[in-house]
């Protein structure tokens, strides 16, 4: 179980988040929405342990990983380096291989961020995320607007390997798309 109870969050002295809570049963997918500044990128930083509350508790028993709403990749390494800097196991190349193939980027492995389109740098993001995940075991997922820079039919597919991956796990996505978030989740929060 994840819980956010009655947080609170302010920023110098703009309050982002009040008495905000969410309770995440064990294989359930929440989308937040709402406008832009509302609190949705804090929560997720909560619940990666990135901020801390002003006031309130989150509690999760959960290992958690964390797709950023910007890709976050490094500037000097091609994509396979980019996926494997968060890898520690012994068959973290396999799996860094296994992720770059699964997100339709294999011909790109030796290309550096500066060489590829937004979307692709998403991917590359994408793919990181879900060795990350399948190497720690992470159980609560949480995303930031993960697909935004891909077009439909990639966004699609894509939504469809986060499912498929998700199957179990807990989610928590952040999304401005409504038919994305009503794909991912059975769960809608309006902040």
């Amino acid at each position: 179980m994840t819980e956010f109870v009655n947080i609170t969050k302010k920023y110098d002295d703009v309050k982002v988040i009040e008495d905000f809570s969410l309770s995440v049963d064990n294989g359930e997918r929440v989308a937040l929405m709402g406008e832009s500044g509302i609190g949705k990128t804090t929560v997720l930083n909560i619940a990666a342990g990135l901020v801390n509350p002003d006031g309130g508790e989150f509690k999760t028993d959960r290992e958690v990983a964390y797709m950023f709403q910007e890709p976050r990749l490094l500037p000097t390494f091609t994509v396979i380096e980019n996926v494997l800097a968060v890898l520690k196991g012994k068959d973290k190349v396999a799996l860094a291989q296994k992720y770059i193939s699964t997100v339709e980027l294999d011909g790109h492995k030796e290309k550096y961020p500066s060489e590829l389109s937004g979307g692709m740098a998403q991917r590359v993001a994408f793919a990181r995320f879900l060795a990350f995940a399948e190497e720690t075991g992470a159980t609560l997922l949480l995303l930031d607007e993960p697909f935004s820079a891909l077009d439909e039919d990639m966004r699609e597919r894509m939504i469809k390997l986060l499912l498929e991956f998700a199957n179990g796990k807990s989610v928590i996505y952040v999304t401005h798309n409504t038919g994305e978030a009503e794909k991912v989740s059975k769960k809608i929060i309006k902040m």
